[in-house]
């Protein structure tokens, strides 16, 4: 894990999307969605020791050209919670990933057990895709052992049968890092410690 994520002790995740406007020959205005939901994070450290520092230090160093990605969790110092819901699997099956619909939208999972259940807001991420998607509506498992539910977005990449899928606090955020942040020099006790300003990080594909 970067260091930057493992030190961290504060991290604000936000979500946006790009809006079209329109208006038509009558004047009635209307907007809509332009993009896919992107996601950003602003991580802050603590004060860090030389050492912790160094650490830090070596690996902004080792960006090239100032620019770096970082696939990551949020580390569980964090107290995020990205699933309030639980999917397990039909006895003696595999849970499969049934093709979603053409906008990408419906998403269907098939033998799971049917006490599993999504909530709204539940996070997911399908192997077709570094993206990260929230889930829109609470979902029930019926009858058939299927359990089927609506993404927040439309698909990135196409989500078929033979995907796997990571559910909850296990789904990997692919991040570009926005710049070098300043960093203060705190004078202590025979010692200095070092404060970073904000980390800013933009979801990227």
């Amino acid at each position: 894990m970067s260091k930057i994520f493992e030190y961290t002790n504060d991290v604000s995740l936000n979500r946006s999307a790009r809006i079209r406007r329109s208006i038509s020959n009558s004047g009635y205005a209307r907007q809509e969605r332009g993009s896919p939901t992107f996601y950003s994070m602003e991580v802050n450290l603590p004060l860090l020791t030389k050492a912790k520092y160094d650490e830090v230090e070596a690996e902004l160093l080792g960006l090239e050209d100032g620019i770096d990605f970082k696939t990551t969790s949020i580390p569980s110092i964090i107290n995020l919670t990205f699933a309030n819901g639980s999917i397990t699997a039909q006895t003696g099956l595999t849970i499969t990933v049934v093709n979603a619909n053409t906008s990408g939208v419906d998403v269907q999972l098939a033998n799971v057990n049917l006490s599993s259940n999504v909530k709204a807001g539940d996070f997911i991420q399908f192997s077709s895709s570094t993206k990260v998607y929230q889930i829109k509506a609470d979902a029930t498992a019926t009858a058939g052992n299927l359990l089927t539910f609506k993404l927040m977005t439309g698909a990135i990449n196409p989500i078929i049968s033979g995907n796997t899928f990571t559910y909850g606090n296990a789904v990997q955020f692919k991040m570009l890092l926005n710049g070098r942040p300043p960093v203060t020099i705190v004078p202590g006790p025979g010692f200095n410690y070092y404060q970073y300003g904000s980390f800013n990080f933009q979801e990227i594909l």
